[in-house]
C-alpha cells in the first residue's frame, strides 16, 4: 500500500466519525484553524467539512454589507471581526511607509489582474476602488521582509461566505515592492481572511527554529507570558500592540493572548516545544526513570519526542514513559463500534503510554497501540489521549485509561488499560460498591472489559493476598486544554 493510500484510508476513517455542529461559522473557524497553519516548504492535510447557513458579505470602506438571507439573523461575530481586521491600518515598521505600502498594493492589484500571482483565484472587487488589495502588515523580521495582504472579493466566498482572502508574501530583508510582489514571494494564500492571522517560516539555523508573525484587528492587544510551571500566567503586553513577531533568537517557551477591549479573544501556546530534535540520552533516561512494563528505548525516544513536539508548550516538562507492554485479545471493531465483517474478531499490538504535566495543572498523556495486523480499512495503529489530576508515573499508583473511546457502539463493553504497581496480580473494577469486572495483571498492566459508562468506576490494584495496593478512577477521555480560548465567533 502506498503512503497516499494509507493517508486516504486514515482520513476516510476519521471523516466517518465527524458529527456536524449546529454553528456553521464555528465550523468555518475550526476548519480554517486547521487549514491555515502554514509552514514554508510544507503542506498541511486537513479534513474539510461542508458548511451550511446563510450567506453574508462584508466589503471595503464605502461599500454596503449584504444582509443575511434570513432577515432575523445577524452578521456572525467572526465575520464582523474579519472586517475589523480588513479595515485596520498597515502594521509593522515598514508598514508605516505610506509610499511603499501604496506601491505594494498597486503592484499586487496589477499582478492579480494579469493573472501573474500563483494560487490566487479569488475574484476581487475591481469596480469601486482603483486599488483592490489592502496591505495589513509589512516589516523586516529575522532577515526576511514579510507582508500580509487582504484581497477584497466582489462577492463572498460561495462556500464559506468569508468576505476577503489573505496572502502572505516573503522576500529577503529590505526587498523592494517589486521583489515582494514577484510570484516567488507568494508563500501562503487562503480564501479567508480570519480575525487572527499568523505565519510560520522554517529556518535553516536549527531544528525547530522558525520566524513567526501573528496579527489581530487594530485596537486589540497581544500579551505574552512565560510558560507557567505550577504557577499562574504572568501576562505582559507586547510593545507592538496588535501584532507580534518572533525570530529564532527571540522565540521562548511562552503563551500568547489577544485582548480586544475587556474581552480575551484568543489564548494559545506560543510556537515550539521543550523537546530538541532528537532528545538527548540524558533526557531519555529521565523520561524512562519510572517506567513500568517493558519499553524499547528507540521506540520510547521517538514517542517522547513526537508527543512533546505535538503538544508544544501545553506541557511544562518533557513527557515521561509510564508503561509499555504487549496487549492481546482486544475485541476488533469497525469504526461504528460493530464487529468487523470478514476480519479477525480480536486484535493485538504493542502498547506504550507517555504523560507529562500540563500548563493548566494536572497531567495529560497518550496511549499508542501499534497493531500486529492492519485493520480491514488499512489502519495500522490506534490509541487514546487522556487527562488525570495525579502523577501517572508514580510507581505505586494506578492508571486506568479507556483505549477504544471512538470504537464503542451503543451498549458495547469498553476496554480499560490499567497500569498497576509491580506487586499487583489482579485488577478489580467496581461501581456503586459492586464488582463489575476483574482481570489478571502481567508486567504491571492489564486490560479489563467494563460497562460503557465509566463514570463512577473505581479501579483497584490487588496483590496475591487480595490486599489493595492502589485505587483510582478512570482517566478523563481526551486531553482538552482549559487554557486555550478562541472567541472570535462570540458577541
Amino acid at each position: 500500500m502506498t503512503v497516499d493510500e494509507e493517508v486516504g484510508q486514515a482520513l476516510a476513517e476519521l471523516t466517518r466519525t465527524l458529527t456536524p455542529q449546529p454553528d456553521p461559522y464555528g465550523r468555518a473557524r475550526a476548519r480554517y484553524r486547521r487549514d491555515r497553519q502554514r509552514r514554508l516548504g510544507g503542506l498541511t492535510l486537513a479534513l474539510v467539512v461542508s458548511l451550511g447557513g446563510a450567506a453574508f458579505a462584508i466589503t471595503d470602506p464605502g461599500r454596503t454589507t449584504r444582509p443575511p438571507a434570513d432577515a432575523t439573523e445577524s452578521t456572525p461575530p467572526v465575520l464582523a471581526w474579519s472586517d475589523k481586521l480588513l479595515q485596520s491600518p498597515p502594521r509593522g515598521v515598514v508598514g508605516q511607509d505610506s509610499g511603499y505600502v501604496r506601491q505594494l498594493s498597486e503592484l499586487l492589484s496589477a499582478a492579480r489582474g494579469r493573472g501573474d500571482l500563483p494560487r490566487v483565484t479569488v475574484p476581487l472587487n475591481m469596480l469601486d476602488k482603483p486599488t483592490t488589495v489592502k496591505v495589513l502588515f509589512v516589516d523586516d523580521v529575522g532577515g526576511r521582509r514579510i507582508a500580509l495582504a487582504a484581497l477584497v472579493r466582489e462577492q463572498p466566498d460561495p462556500t464559506t461566505d468569508w468576505p476577503g482572502a489573505a496572502m502572505w508574501l516573503v522576500a529577503n530583508e529590505g526587498a523592494s515592492a517589486e521583489q515582494l510582489t514577484s510570484p516567488a514571494a507568494v508563500h501562503g494564500v487562503s480564501d479567508a481572511l480570519e480575525p487572527y492571522e499568523s505565519l510560520a517560516l522554517d529556518e535553516q539555523s536549527g531544528p525547530g527554529k522558525a520566524i513567526h508573525v501573528a496579527i489581530a484587528p487594530a485596537g486589540c492587544v497581544f500579551l505574552t507570558s512565560p510558560l507557567p510551571n505550577g504557577g499562574a500566567f504572568q501576562w505582559t503586553p507586547e510593545p507592538t500592540g496588535s501584532y507580534l513577531t518572533r525570530t529564532p533568537q527571540t522565540q521562548r517557551p511562552e503563551w500568547w493572548r489577544v485582548d480586544c477591549g475587556t474581552v480575551t479573544r484568543k489564548t494559545i501556546p506560543g510556537p515550539g516545544s521543550l523537546a530538541p530534535k532528537p532528545i538527548t540520552d540524558a533526557q531519555l533516561a529521565t523520561a524512562m526513570s519510572r517506567v513500568r512494563g517493558s519499553v524499547p528505548e528507540q521506540r520510547a525516544r521517538l514517542l517522547v519526542s513526537q508527543y512533546a513536539q505535538s503538544e508544544g508548550y501545553r506541557l511544562t516538562a518533557l513527557p515521561s514513559v509510564v508503561w509499555g507492554g504487549y496487549v492481546a485479545g482486544l475485541p476488533a471493531r469497525s469504526i461504528d463500534g460493530s464487529p468487523p465483517g470478514g476480519g479477525p474478531s480480536v486484535e493485538s499490538g504493542k502498547v506504550m503510554i507517555v504523560a507529562a504535566p500540563a500548563a493548566g495543572g494536572g497531567w495529560v498523556g497518550e496511549v499508542t497501540i501499534d497493531l500486529d495486523q492492519p485493520r480491514p480499512n488499512g489502519v495500522v495503529g490506534t490509541g487514546a489521549s487522556f487527562a488525570v489530576a495525579a502523577d501517572p508515573t508514580d510507581p505505586q499508583g494506578v492508571l486506568a485509561v479507556s483505549i477504544d473511546n471512538d470504537l464503542v457502539g451503543e451498549g458495547a463493553l469498553r476496554s480499560l488499560l490499567v497500569v498497576t504497581p509491580a506487586a499487583a496480580t489482579q485488577v478489580r473494577v467496581a461501581q456503586d460498591g459492586h464488582e463489575v469486572a476483574t482481570a489478571a495483571v502481567s508486567g504491571s498492566g492489564a486490560v479489563v472489559r467494563v460497562p460503557p459508562a465509566v463514570t463512577g468506576l473505581v479501579v483497584e490494584a490487588l496483590d496475591a493476598s487480595g490486599r489493595t495496593l492502589a485505587t483510582g478512577q478512570v482517566a478523563t477521555e481526551g486531553a482538552p486544554s482549559t487554557l486555550e480560548t478562541d472567541t472570535w465567533n462570540q458577541d
